[in-house]
């Protein structure tokens, strides 16, 4: 099962990214001042994440793919990894809309 693993870099900045079964990140929320700040950003990619037209499909300076995806209100909420193709990119969509509602949490920012 996928799993949202919150990070914390530093005293004041903590992240959520979603992590597939076999360890590849797939989707980086974006960084948090709080840990509720965390949690709340978490609640706000599920509630975006299922619906395709949230989704921005982008190219990067290399000519590599990666998608945003998008707030109601048109904000950047999570970037996903790079991918090498656009079909390694639609199926990276593809595997966060259909697993994202039922991904665990897996609190890490206490970790050392």
């Amino acid at each position: 099962m996928e799993t949202f693993v919150i990070h914390k870099q530093s005293e004041a900045h903590f992240y959520a990214a979603l992590r597939a079964n076999n360890g590849r990140i797939i989707l980086k929320g974006k960084d948090c001042t709080t840990l509720s700040d965390c949690k709340y950003s978490i609640d706000s990619i599920r509630s975006n994440a299922t619906d395709y037209s949230k989704y921005e499909l982008m190219t990067d300076n290399d000519g590599k793919y990666y998608f945003r995806v998008k707030s109601s209100g048109g904000d950047e909420i999570a970037r996903s990894e790079i991918f090498e193709d656009t079909a390694e990119r639609y199926a990276g969509i593809g595997l966060v809309r259909r697993t994202i509602p039922y991904a665990i949490i897996d609190d890490q920012s206490f970790a050392v």
